[in-house]
């Protein structure tokens, strides 16, 4: 199960990610798209009406440990969920149209600031890293922004060429392909540091915003699924993103190798939920009581 829609970063990543498993488990793997609630629906929908046989299992990325912060769910993520294993991490970029007048952040706050309300910035979806990003570089900057979200980073990648929205937040893999044809324009990445294979693109931080965000993801199944199948199913993942073919995919997308298994997956899960509260608590987003 997989929280975004098809042809965007993370369905591509988690189809290789399938197909890969599937070698080792000598049985395909089924790829089931179903977007909305911050990417969250799929997971959750799986935990409360899959058997923890593992058999079914779920994409899951940093939404899943921040939606509750936002709206009142009936799931709980450290509960009902178990955490088999961390495969990956995202790049995030703040970028406009390559025609664009718009050619810093500095002037992309200024323009916001100028015409308030009309500076609108397209995601993959609310609730969202990006969406939270998004409000989260607004708040800060003081640059009234207006969100868009979109059922995919495709779709939300075709607004942007087609002038519907300003801006894009953003995994630089779903941008990549339309930065290196000359379409676009990264302004800013969302990383620790600056990245070597974007030496001109500042960093969040280096501009004086406190958004250095690194997004992991990886494979949880419901709550309860025994020892040995968690075993297995890790064995299996660990082998897909161990595999040439993943890295080669890794380096295509920009995102980073990133492994955790079980144990160390649940306990980066639990720290996780607790400093994603201050990302939501920035972004003016937390849920009232």
């Amino acid at each position: 199960m997989v929280g975004f829609g098809a042809g965007g970063p993370t369905d591509v990543t988690f189809r290789k990610l399938a197909d890969l498993a599937s070698k080792h488990l000598g049985q395909p793997i089924v790829v089931v798209n179903k977007p909305g609630a911050g990417a969250t629906l799929a997971p959750s929908s799986m935990a409360k009406l899959d058997k923890p046989d593992g058999y079914t299992i779920a994409a899951a990325t940093a939404g899943l440990l921040r939606f509750p912060h936002m709206q009142k769910v009936d799931w709980d993520p450290l509960k009902d969920f178990t955490w088999i294993a961390g495969l990956g991490g995202f790049t995030f970029v703040l970028a406009v149209r390559s025609d664009s007048p718009i050619q810093s952040v500095a002037e992309f706050v200024k323009h916001a600031k100028a015409d308030p309300g009309r500076v609108s910035v397209g995601t993959a979806g609310a609730g969202t890293t990006m969406h939270l990003l998004t409000e989260a570089l607004g708040k800060m900057s003081g640059a009234p922004l207006t969100h868009v979200g979109y059922k995919s980073s495709s779709e939300n990648a075709m607004a942007l060429l087609g002038g519907q929205t300003t801006a894009t937040v953003d995994a630089i893999g779903s941008l990549l392909p339309h930065v290196e044809a000359g379409k676009l324009r990264v302004l800013m990445s969302f990383d620790e540091k600056v990245a070597a294979w974007m030496p001109n693109v500042p960093t969040a931080k280096s501009l004086g915003y406190d958004l250095a965000y690194p997004a992991p993801y990886g494979i949880v199944a419901p709550r309860g699924v025994p020892g040995p199948i968690v075993a297995k199913l890790n064995a299996a993942f660990k082998s897909a993103i161990d595999d040439p073919e993943y890295a080669k995919l890794l380096e295509q997308l920009r995102q980073t190798y990133w492994y955790k298994g079980p144990d160390d997956y649940a306990k980066w899960a639990s720290e996780f939920f607790v400093s994603e509260r201050t990302l939501v608590e920035q972004a003016k987003l937390l849920r009232q009581p």
